[in-house]
């Protein structure tokens, strides 16, 4: 008989009732699911009226920006909104806070561990930063932080370095035998851009970011890692130019793998002609045809797993001209309900758990879900409120729009919380 540990803090044992059930490959009608959590801790009933019981997820993607910017959100702000978004475990990798030595990485991986909303459990990994500061000057000691434990190699989704740099980065890096994770971007043809170039863009005169951009820093990456023989992982790709050169790159042996962002598969920049900044994402919404291509490569397999890139900005950051803003959006309490249908539209259950939890959790090197678990209601529409997300930071493109399903409960780490 499995022993259980003692119990301590808020953990709670439950009893799922009518729940269509996760068994691995397909939901199964069951009266009753138990999730133990430790004895003498409170057995908590819950009646799901057939709502699907699905693996919890673990996001690509996460940003707190503490302890920098901790006026902005703070650690305990994102393992609620982790609780509430049925997340179990994460990606970690701060733009305002790069993990550049193994002391910063120590430091970071104990504050986690101490926090009081969450830190117990959370499956958390961190991306070491490749370079001092996210900069060109100097390299990150990254065989010290590849002891230490970091999942892999991160660009603090900025823009690549030149090419001398970026071979040095990745010929040392090299030596670690970890993936290097880069949001494909070209500085020069980037430039002061704020969303897509096309005929948005031209329309209401903002300064675009042409695909280009994306497809030539990730051809000089694919070429890097092909001449040393490095993996790379390619985050939040936004056009279908770059998976075509993912798929090519794969064919003549390099290890690459891909991630699309929510918001990515979701919108198309027609949503600029509201003006609303809450859609100043970076990298940028594209057309609906980009939106397609991306959808295609996640139904043919060359998309991996699907990012949530959850980044806070504050409220007066946001309520200004669109080409002002900050750009970031929150979306760890939304993403799940926001895709979930489609998802399962296009590519079926069991991929659809696959993009969200199994093959993000691989990438990162980090535990599978076990026996954390979210209620997911997918017939039940939820109208998306400021008092969803966790903090005082609101910026999500769905706050005030109503989505396709709800989230009635999460069960992460033993501990129970109803929406």
């Amino acid at each position: 008989m499995k022993m259980r540990k003692p119990c301590k803090g808020r953990l709670s044992n439950v009893v799922l009732k009518n729940a269509k059930y996760w068994n691995g490959k397909s939901f199964e009608l069951r009266s009753e699911v138990r999730l133990n959590a430790c004895e003498g801790s409170e057995t908590t009933e819950f009646d799901c009226n057939g709502a699907l019981v699905l693996p919890a997820l673990f996001g690509l993607g996460l940003d707190f920006m503490e302890p920098l910017r901790d006026d902005v959100y703070t650690f305990a702000d994102g393992f609620e909104a982790m609780r509430k978004g049925g997340f179990y475990g994460g990606l970690y990798e701060s733009a305002a806070n790069p993990i550049d030595d193994a002391d910063k990485f120590t430091a970071m991986v104990n504050r986690f561990k101490t926090e009081e909303l969450g830190g117990k459990g959370f499956e958390i990994k961190f991306l070491g930063a490749y370079s001092k500061g996210f900069g060109t000057d100097s390299l990150a000691e990254m065989v010290e932080l590849a002891v230490a434990g970091v999942a892999g190699f991160g660009d603090g989704s900025s823009a690549i370095p030149h090419s001398r740099f970026l071979r040095l980065a990745m010929e040392y890096g090299k030596m670690t035998g970890k993936r290097f994770f880069f949001q494909p971007m070209d500085k020069t043809l980037r430039h002061s851009g704020c969303v897509h170039e096309g005929a948005y863009s031209d329309m209401l005169g903002m300064k675009g970011i042409p695909r280009i951009a994306e497809t030539i820093a990730a051809y000089t990456i694919l070429e890097t890692a092909r001449f040393l023989q490095v993996p790379v992982h390619f985050k939040q790709v936004t056009c279908g130019e770059t998976l075509d050169l993912v798929c090519r790159a794969r064919r003549v042996g390099i290890d690459v793998t891909c991630d699309v962002n929510l918001y990515h598969l979701l919108l198309d920049d027609s949503c600029l002609e509201t003006l609303d900044s809450a859609y100043h994402i970076l990298p940028p919404i594209r057309s609906a045809a980009d939106r397609e291509a991306l959808w295609q490569g996640v139904i043919d397999g060359t998309v991996d797993a699907i990012s949530v890139n959850h980044t806070p900005v504050l409220r007066q950051d946001t309520v200004v001209n669109f080409e002002d803003s900050v750009p970031g959006a929150l979306s760890l309490e939304v993403a799940l309900p926001a895709i979930w249908n489609k998802l399962v539209e296009r590519v079926g259950e069991q991929r659809a758990v696959e993009l969200l939890s199994t093959v993000p959790a691989r990438l990162a090197g980090a535990a599978p879900a076990k026996d954390n678990v979210i209620v997911l209601s997918p017939d039940r529409p939820h109208m998306v409120v400021e008092s969803d997300f966790a903090g005082h930071v609101c910026n999500s493109p769905f706050t005030g729009k109503e989505l396709p399903s709800s989230i009635l409960a999460t069960y992460i780490n033993s501990v129970w919380t109803e929406l």
